[in-house]
């Protein structure tokens, strides 16, 4: 009956053990929060932390910025060239790109949240 309940005892104390070196080893994929920082690219504009890793988004390539001319346009012409709008600072996005893809340069700048445009389709994440 001794060897018995030794027996268990150590059998618990190995479960307990195990139980225990399991907990403080495992592994915990929280997610991860980019920092709100900011670089200025050579244009003027601005980009923020993006990605598993939290690198700088890249500097937009060929960006054109809206006028106060192209913003006050009441009609656009439906033609299909396609732009990747790209939204200002005062536009919190969750995930890269942050921008939306338009038929044409007028409907991007019509719209108040574009800050710039860059021709062809928004990039992928």
């Amino acid at each position: 009956m001794k060897a018995l309940s030794h027996t268990v005892m150590i059998i618990g104390l190995i479960l307990t053990a195990l139980v225990i070196y399991l907990v403080l080893n495992a592994q915990q994929d929280f997610p991860k929060a980019c920092t709100l920082e900011a670089k200025i690219c050579p244009d003027g504009s601005a980009v923020g932390r993006t990605g598993p890793d939290c690198e700088f988004a890249t500097c937009p390539d060929g960006a054109v910025f809206c006028t106060e001319e192209s913003r006050n346009t009441d009609v656009c012409i439906q033609s299909y060239e396609p732009v990747c709008g790209w939204y200002g600072p005062d536009v919190k996005c969750i995930r890269y790109p942050c921008a939306s893809a338009f038929w044409n340069v007028c409907e991007a700048c019509k719209s108040p949240a574009v800050e710039y445009y860059t021709a062809g389709e928004c990039p992928s994440e």
